[in-house]
């Protein structure tokens, strides 16, 4: 009636206990790096952003010199670069400025004036302070 097992053959505890630890490591391995490149993806976001306001600051310079024959200078303009949840929004500080030097490229001292407009701000995530920095020259 009963028929007794007499096959040692099978998968014991030991192996069914590893094969969970590796198969738990991978998927944590897998969890940690779709977190690693959202984050990352929402850092290059607010770089671009952020490039793109102080680009588009430096044209409007460009255009304010032409008309008015002097730069808009400024300090500390807030530019949103994100629209986070719960209504909040991510600001940065956006800020211009003017510096005269010289260049020699056959001796000879041609001044131009260099414009910095620069937007900082605060990452949300980890609380970083980044900023960017585009340069245009004005001979």
């Amino acid at each position: 009636m009963i028929k007794r097992l007499n096959n040692q053959n099978g998968i014991t505890l030991i192996d069914v206990m590893a094969t969970t630890a590796i198969m738990a490591f991978a998927l944590i391995s897998i969890y940690m790096g779709i977190m690693y490149a959202e984050k990352q993806m929402q850092r290059n976001y607010h770089d671009r952003v952020a490039t793109l306001a102080a680009s588009g600051e430096l044209e409007w310079q460009f255009y304010y010199k032409e008309s008015y024959k002097t730069f808009d200078l400024f300090s500390g303009r807030a530019v949103v670069l994100d629209n986070l949840a719960r209504g909040r929004t991510l600001n940065g500080s956006l800020s211009v400025r003017k510096s005269d030097t010289y260049e020699s490229p056959f001796g000879v001292n041609v001044p131009f004036q260099v414009l910095e407009a620069t937007v900082a701000w605060q990452e949300p995530g980890d609380k970083t302070t980044r900023s960017v920095v585009v340069r245009e020259d004005f001979y």
